[in-house]
């Protein structure tokens, strides 16, 4: 299938204006040169926490369909891990998204503040994120959350963190990610593969790039094929959460995002992969301007349903 043929116009609108030159910017250009588009949804009010390790969490309460009003009852939780390149402060840009999937799925969500690199490197970003779901469940009552319908949605860079949080607590005997949704995550930065070869340049996440976020997210002496940098690398995929994972054909993260789905599956972990065959990397981005975001985005919140109305 060819690509989309809005998801092209918009490619070749971002090149024109210079996107090809990204990874020669510092990081306060690269900030304000990647903003996060808006949509227009029903706003769930939210509260920010603070955790232990000073980490900011954003909670958003869901609209009950019915009264117009916020759901004051005890319900689940998804984590929001968003594409933050491990550079980019997505909390007050990510209040659209966090809404539509509050009040879609009627869980409370929580868009994790993590440390930025390249003031904060790895392991920081994930160490913040695994602190973080622990103080949730240890704070459950305090927020009105249900710890036994917690769940994590992770995007890209934060697809990445995602996997790595379930290893993490898996390996720590904590079992508390009931499901793992991971939207074109990056799992390896180490190999090869068709797909970062033939998608490399010119769709929106170009080689430059990301070499670009691997020099600010992780020291010249961190190895980059560590499991939990590298989760594809892991050699344990037992007992993990189960998955939804989605990919799309031209991404340069396709192969690899299909890899780890496969490696699930041989670990027997109950999982849904679906490839979107006319989509590029981070094209939830562009919810609102192109239906099969939509159909992505239904997908995934019906695959969320469907775990957790199964026995425990």
């Amino acid at each position: 299938m060819s690509l989309n043929p809005v998801i092209s116009r918009l490619i070749q609108k971002a090149y024109k204006m210079g996107f090809a030159d990204i990874h020669t910017f510092d990081e306060d250009r690269m900030r304000a040169f990647l903003t996060h588009p808006k949509f227009k949804t029903n706003s769930a009010p939210f509260v920010d926490y603070k955790t232990h390790q000073n980490v900011t969490l954003r909670c958003y309460t869901p609209i009950c369909p019915l009264s117009n009003q916020a759901l004051k009852k005890p319900m689940g939780v998804l984590i929001y891990l968003s594409a933050t390149a491990f550079v980019l402060d997505r909390l007050d840009a990510s209040n659209d998204y966090c809404s539509l999937l509050a009040n879609t799925l009627q869980m409370k969500v929580i868009n994790i503040q993590h440390g930025l690199a390249p003031e904060h490197k790895f392991p920081k970003f994930l160490d913040d994120c695994v602190d973080s779901i622990i103080w949730l469940v240890e704070e459950s009552h305090r927020l009105a959350i249900l710890p036994e319908k917690l769940v994590i949605w992770g995007e890209s860079s934060g697809g990445s963190i995602a996997a790595s949080c379930t290893h993490v607590l898996r390996d720590r005997g904590l079992g508390y990610i009931k499901h793992q949704t991971l939207f074109y995550p990056m799992v390896d930065l180490v190999n090869p593969y068709p797909s970062k070869e033939i998608f490399g340049s010119g769709y929106m996440l170009d080689k430059t790039f990301i070499d670009w976020l691997d020099e600010r997210g992780f020291y010249p002496s961190q190895d980059r094929s560590h499991p939990l940098v590298s989760p594809l690398l892991s050699s344990n995929f037992n007992n993990l959460p189960p998955a939804t994972i989605m990919t799309a054909h031209y991404d340069p993260l396709r192969d690899e995002g299909e890899l780890y789905a496969e490696k699930l599956k041989q670990a027997e972990v109950p999982l849904y992969h679906k490839r979107f065959d006319d989509m590029i990397h981070g094209f939830m981005r562009f919810y609102g301007k192109v239906p099969t975001c939509h159909e992505a985005f239904t997908t995934a919140c019906q695959q969320i349903k469907l775990c957790l109305s199964k026995p425990q």
